[in-house]
């Protein structure tokens, strides 16, 4: 079992209670999780013989939960030292035991070459905590991208693995492989793992399995075969690397809906050229064994699902919910629901259209590109009611990313109407009025909280200023959060806005395709991003509630 590195991190406290801009906010403290790299002194990994660049003390996509047993407990998670071109040098982790005052950086082995493990690169860092405190710490880990005699560039290994945990985080045992692909054509993506709150011997897992028919299964087939050659070569220039999966989704929904046509796939290959089904495990003895992943959706031909979340409510039903991106480049929120611990899936359910903007985030002044949670969501369920909670990034009504909410109050049979939530104040840039990255959590009295970033401080003066915001629904057991002009109770998580162009650059300047919110006892921790210097981020708690 590994030990802590020693780095704590304490609070900072906030510099002054002012609100920049038109609207009226509460500034609180926020506090640092973050410290130097642990991997700072790596040489595993051979950076300089890998593809992209890599951002040392680039910390991003953090996600956080809370042990129910001691709501004290907090475990945050994230990517540590980010590469251009996907994933991260290791997914690192945090452990608090004052409820997000102080934190110890730990490391989970096994998961990449810099903690001990066989694989170049880790990312999608997700973290969940059974009723008995047991922890679980899900990881995507995966081998540089190889590059054939010929030129040709294919993918390589990569799997789904977990970490556990019995002491809250401080140590973590040893790593367990999921599932492991060696095939050239397949790509294990966008995980998330949910601990069952009724049952403490049943955890879930489930992601997104992308099998990219073009794509040659080893150099031997890619030397003899020219137009797999240049399909997988077409392929690679088109998503910018193989191993970012939510951007290989983004690239083919702009593709089928028009707007990168020049990126398509190549027309004389025959059938379909991708798909990417949903895939699950789980374990029934509380981490001991895990079942054989298996199939529980299957999206067909030139379709794909990503963004799997899975929920459990109150009464013990599964939900996985997905974004599915249809072969016409349509794109829709759904999910497949378990009654016997997901022993098996019913039909795919519809929620609702998203309305996904070709361009995603913008900076304001610039327009550069924000690498957000476009075609992402996040999910809640109240721990009392069962009742459902949906956020997105969405562009109805002004073609600009804002947040979306839907809710179910009936297991999932019917929603809410869209209603955009996001407090940012308007303004005549529409750029200005964008809210992205949302999330959303429950807090035990059923009051629903939502966090999100906006520009709305940005000046104009060569910064593009960033603010990390939180909203709340108040009304009993979240019955009237369908109604837009119930959202309010705003507060600036962000002590001072943070330059946007000072993030790292994945295709966009990045934070991560998630930002984590926890409920802890009676109240809500938000972990997320912001950028500290040139190509630096750290992570940041503190309460949303």
């Amino acid at each position: 079992m590994t030990s802590p590195i020693p780095y704590v991190s304490c609070s900072l406290f906030a510099l002054a209670a002012f609100t920049f801009g038109t609207a009226a906010s509460v500034v609180r403290a926020e506090t640092l999780i973050t410290g130097p790299s642990p991997f700072a002194n790596c040489t595993a990994d051979n950076v300089a013989g890998q593809s992209g660049t890599n951002y040392p003390n680039a910390e991003v996509e953090p996600f956080v939960a809370a042990n129910s047993r001691n709501p004290n407990n907090l475990i945050a998670v994230w990517q540590q030292d980010r590469w251009s071109d996907g994933g991260a040098r290791g997914d690192a982790g945090a452990y608090s035991f004052d409820m997000g005052k102080t934190w110890a950086t730990v490391v989970p082995p096994g998961t990449s070459k810099c903690t001990g493990g066989p694989f170049d690169r880790s990312s999608d860092p997700w973290i969940t905590i059974s009723p008995n405190g047991a922890a679980y710490f899900m990881t995507l880990s995966f081998d540089n991208d190889i590059i054939c005699a010929d030129g040709t560039v294919i993918s390589n290994r990569n799997a789904m693995t977990v970490n556990r945990s019995v002491n809250g985080g401080r140590t973590w045992g040893p790593v367990i492989n999921l599932v492991d692909d060696n095939d050239g054509r397949i790509f294990n993506d966008k995980n998330a793992m949910t601990a069952d709150p009724t049952d403490s011997r049943y955890v879930y897992a489930s992601w997104d399995k992308l099998i990219d028919f073009t794509v040659p299964a080893t150099c031997e087939v890619a030397e003899g075969d020219a137009q797999l050659q240049r399909v997988a070569q077409l392929s690679a220039e088109a998503t910018g690397g193989r191993r970012d999966g939510v951007e290989m989704a983004r690239e083919r929904m702009r593709a089928k809906r028009g707007a990168l046509s020049s990126r398509s796939a190549v027309p004389d290959i025959p059938g379909a050229t991708f798909t990417g089904p949903t895939y699950f495990v789980r374990t029934t003895d509380g981490g001991r064994t895990w079942e054989p992943e298996k199939l529980i959706f299957d999206p067909g031909g030139d379709a794909q699902t990503i963004g799997n979340l899975i929920e459990v409510t109150p009464n013990g039903v599964v939900y996985n919910f997905y974004t599915h991106i249809l072969a016409d480049g349509a794109v829709r929120l759904e999910y497949v629901r378990s009654d016997d611990k997901g022993a098996s899936f019913g039909a795919p359910v519809i929620v609702t259209d998203m309305n996904v903007t070709l361009t995603g985030t913008l900076t304001p002044d610039d327009q550069a590109p924000v690498r957000d949670a476009n075609i992402l969501f996040d999910t809640a369920v109240d721990p009392r009611s069962g009742n459902l909670y949906l956020v997105w990034q969405d562009g109805r009504e002004s073609d600009v990313d804002r947040v979306a909410f839907s809710m179910s109050r009936n297991g999932g049979r019917s929603w809410t109407d869209p209603v955009i939530i996001n407090q940012t104040p308007a303004s005549d840039n529409p750029l200005l009025n964008q809210g992205f990255l949302p999330s959303v959590e429950v807090d035990k009295n059923g009051k629903v909280i939502v966090t999100y970033y906006d520009f709305r401080n940005d000046t104009a003066d060569g910064r593009e200023s960033t603010d990390f915001w939180s909203i709340s629904c108040n009304g009993r057991n979240g019955l009237r959060c369908g109604d837009q002009r119930r959202w309010g109770g705003e507060k600036r998580m962000t002590e001072v806005p943070f330059n946007m162009l000072d993030a790292p650059i994945a295709r966009g300047h990045f934070l991560g395709d998630y930002m984590g919110l926890a409920r802890a006892g009676s109240k809500v921790i938000a972990v997320y991003g912001k950028a500290v210097g040139k190509d630096e981020n750290d992570m940041f708690s503190q309460r949303a509630d």
